[in-house]
């Protein structure tokens, strides 16, 4: 029985739409859906956090985005689809881009098909590392607070 064919979503560009993908356009922060939220509602007053959260799913499903789950705390996304790996602080969240390890299976079930790897490290920055000045670190604590 043939399957229908997915149904690509409506995404109808709006001032906010157009904000939002100016906003993760070339951005390494890896921000949340809160973040871009918090980013843009000043420019924004009328915008909903629904309307960022539906666009950035909107985003996901036409594949011009995507969503990390690196952070245990919130969904992180990514405008950079190429392959790649994500490097996380465990002390203040920040993420860094990695090249792409290339690993493969050493068996993948018969029948199997690959189609990507996610590949996560965790670690510590350089302004969270022990030994660093205490004003470096203590703007890394702000940045974990916020």
């Amino acid at each position: 029985m043939n399957k229908p064919p997915k149904k690509k979503p409506d995404f109808r560009m709006t001032p906010q739409r157009a904000g939002i993908l100016h906003f993760l356009e070339g951005n390494k922060s890896h921000p949340s859906a809160e973040d871009i939220y918090a980013r843009l509602r000043r420019k924004f007053p009328g915008m909903s956090f629904a309307t960022v959260y539906n666009t950035l799913q909107s985003l996901l499903a036409l594949g011009g985005l995507t969503e990390i789950k690196i952070d245990g705390s919130r969904a992180r996304f990514d405008p950079d689809c190429k392959p790649h790996s994500h490097l996380m602080c465990v002390s203040c969240g920040t993420i860094a881009d990695l090249p792409a390890p290339k690993l493969h299976p050493a068996r993948a079930p018969k029948g199997f098909k690959v189609l990507r790897c996610n590949v996560e490290f965790y670690g510590v920055c350089r302004r969270c590392a022990p030994g660093t000045a205490k004003k470096e670190t203590s703007s890394c604590q702000k940045k974990k607070r916020r």
